[in-house]
């Protein structure tokens, strides 16, 4: 039986992947998950989860950012999630999530990074308030 976070998303596909934990080590900020529950709305496919929480020690493995939005403490949930949305490319979810961010409908985005086969979104804004954007994409138009 799964356990679900949200009407979408469950513990298993949210956790740490690591699997050196007793537990799920499952943390997720609320706001996220609104986040991406928005996000699927829009994009009307459901969203396969590449990575949401990572332990210290994972993030490292994935030669993730020490300042990482996935990674996830007791006090500290995960802001941050890779999505791939079925049939769609990440191109196309990347600048569909975009337009409904410009007309107001995702004012939990803080951050959106392209990559190849996903879109990674999070939770937390810049200092001065703008949504952090980038583009990882190994080949770019």
């Amino acid at each position: 039986m799964s356990i679900y976070l949200s009407a979408h998303f469950t513990v298993e596909e949210c956790k740490c992947k690591c699997k050196r934990h007793v537990g799920d080590y499952c943390y997720v900020q609320p706001k996220l998950l609104v986040l991406v529950e928005k996000i699927r709305a829009i994009l009307k496919t459901p969203l396969e989860v590449n990575s949401c929480c990572r332990c210290p020690d994972h993030n490292r493995e994935e030669k993730g950012s020490p300042t990482s939005k996935h990674i996830t403490l007791p006090l500290c949930p995960s802001r941050a999630m890779d999505i791939k949305p079925r049939n769609m490319s990440a191109l196309t979810a990347y600048n569909a999530i975009m337009k409904a961010y410009q007309s107001g409908q995702l004012e939990e985005l803080g951050g959106i990074g392209i990559y190849d086969s996903f879109v990674h979104v999070d939770t937390a804004k810049a200092a001065d308030g703008h949504l952090r954007k980038w583009d990882e994409r190994t080949k770019r138009p």
